[in-house]
C-alpha cells in the first residue's frame, strides 16, 4: 500500500548526460546544443550555470524564460531533448537476480520483478520503492501477492530511472 504519496506526473524528467537543444527565438547567440553535466547543470550565456536535471522539460523551459526576462523582452525558449542518457533502475533484496537493469520506455514494478527473475523463496511478499525527488526521498510500500496473482494491478507502480526496488 502507498504511504500517502503518489508518483510524480508531468512528462520526461531531464537527467545528467542528456543532450538538449535550447533555442531562444530570434537570438542565435543564445541558441545552442548542450549536455547536462554529471552535476545536473548546464551553462548558457546570460544565465550562467543552471540546474536542468530533476526538472521536466516544460519546467526547465519556464525557468529559462524567467531567468532570461532579466536581459530580454518576452523571451521565447524551446527545449528539446536530443539524446538520452543511459538510465537504470536497481533491484535488490529477495529477488533471483539482484542487479542494476536498463530502464526502457515505460517500466512498471511487475516488469522489473520479471527482469530480476521474480521474488526468491525467502521473500516475505512486499516491495519498497525508493525514489529521489529533488533533495528528498520518497518511499512506496507495495504488497506483492495481489500484484503477482493478478488479483489487483492497482499497485503496479510506474518506475522512474534511478528507482531502487527492495523486495522483502
Amino acid at each position: 500500500m502507498f504511504l500517502g504519496v503518489k508518483p510524480e506526473e508531468g512528462g520526461y524528467i531531464i537527467n545528467a548526460g542528456d543532450g538538449l537543444q535550447i533555442e531562444v527565438w530570434q537570438n542565435e547567440q543564445l541558441t545552442r546544443a548542450v549536455n547536462v553535466r554529471p552535476d545536473g547543470r548546464i551553462s548558457l550565456p546570460l544565465v550562467n550555470d543552471v540546474t536542468a536535471a530533476g526538472q521536466t522539460v516544460p519546467q526547465f523551459q519556464a525557468m529559462l524564460m524567467k531567468r532570461l526576462k532579466t536581459y530580454l523582452k518576452d523571451p521565447i525558449v524551446s527545449v528539446t531533448v536530443t539524446t538520452f542518457s543511459q538510465k537504470q533502475f536497481y533491484m535488490q533484496g529477495a529477488v533471483s537476480n539482484a542487479a542494476a537493469y536498463e530502464y526502457q520506455g515505460d517500466m512498471y514494478l511487475l516488469q522489473a520483478l520479471s527482469m530480476a527473475g521474480g521474488a526468491n523463496p525467502f521473500a516475505e511478499g512486499a516491495a519498497v520503492i525508493v525514489r529521489r525527488k529533488s533533495r528528498q526521498f520518497l518511499r512506496y510500500c507495495v504488497e506483492l501477492e495481489p500484484l503477482l496473482s493478478g488479483a489487483s494491478m492497482k499497485e503496479n507502480i510506474s518506475l522512474l530511472p534511478n528507482d531502487v526496488v527492495t523486495v522483502k
